[in-house]
Order: structure tokens, then C-alpha cells, then sequence
């Protein structure tokens, strides 16, 4: 131990100093004694948050299925790409006078093709034992014609 440690060991008192009870006088109160220590508070800071609008969530609507339109040729392209095989056909053709897919329905007979004439109205095959002829007429409509 130190000097100034064991003098202060040695000037205290054993035994705490005897105070006697206060009593207080009736109808006296004693107020509690209240810290006048400043609480720390941090600063309130709003910070702007997005509030974004809600719209209902409704399913998505279910179509029937609707029907099929193949891709139409045009008569070009008709006579760049067909290969004339014997039997029946159905090809969507772009109508040269509406500009509206149409359906042709032909049947090409047996044998050699001798000539394939495609005209700006018109198709024409022509084989050993038979022509076949798809005429677009103005109206609309399509004419096939088969001689023998």
C-alpha cells in the first residue's frame, strides 16, 4: 500500500457517522428530488417514401379459340413455289382484284405438265390428257373450269 492510501485508511472512520430519524411534522410532504440532467434526444427526420397507387388485379380474359387463317401467296408466288402434283389441292391465294385471301380448291389430273401459264387473272395448267384453269373474276369469287 501506498502512503496516502494507508493515511487515508487509517483517518477514517470504522463506523459511518449516527444520524437520528427526521420526522416530519404532520401535513408536511417531501417532493421527490427530480435530475435536472438533459435527456438526449435525436432529431426526428421524415424521409419522403413512395406510396404507389394499387390497381385490382383482375384475370387475364380467356378467348375462345378464334379460327385459323393461313398465310396467303400471291399469284407470283404461286407460280415460283407450287409443285404440281396429281390430286386435290387447297391453296390460299391472294385475289388479285379484292386483295383478300381466298381459298382455291383444284384437283390436277395424272400425267406430264406440258405448260404452267400464270396470267395476271388467271391460272392455267396444262397436261397430256387435260387442262385445268382457275379464272379470279372482279366480284371476287373464283372459277375453276376442267376440260378433257
Amino acid at each position: 500500500m501506498t502512503p496516502l492510501v494507508l493515511s487515508l485508511a487509517l483517518t477514517s472512520p470504522a463506523q459511518p457517522v449516527y444520524s437520528p430519524p427526521v420526522q416530519l411534522a404532520p401535513g408536511v410532504r417531501l417532493q421527490p428530488q427530480v435530475s435536472t440532467i438533459p435527456v438526449y434526444r435525436p432529431p426526428v427526420v421524415f424521409v419522403p417514401v413512395p406510396v404507389y397507387p394499387t390497381y385490382p388485379n383482375y384475370p387475364t380474359p380467356r378467348f375462345p379459340n378464334q379460327p385459323f387463317a393461313p398465310q396467303a401467296v400471291t399469284l407470283s408466288e404461286f407460280s415460283r413455289y407450287f409443285t404440281p402434283t396429281p390430286g386435290a389441292h387447297s391453296v390460299w391465294i391472294v385475289h388479285p382484284n379484292t386483295r383478300q385471301a381466298v381459298q382455291v380448291n383444284f384437283v390436277l389430273p395424272t400425267g406430264k405438265l406440258r405448260d404452267l401459264e400464270v396470267d395476271r387473272n388467271s391460272i392455267r395448267f396444262e397436261f397430256r390428257n387435260g387442262t385445268v384453269e382457275i379464272n379470279f373474276r372482279t366480284n371476287g369469287t373464283v372459277r375453276v373450269n376442267y376440260d378433257n
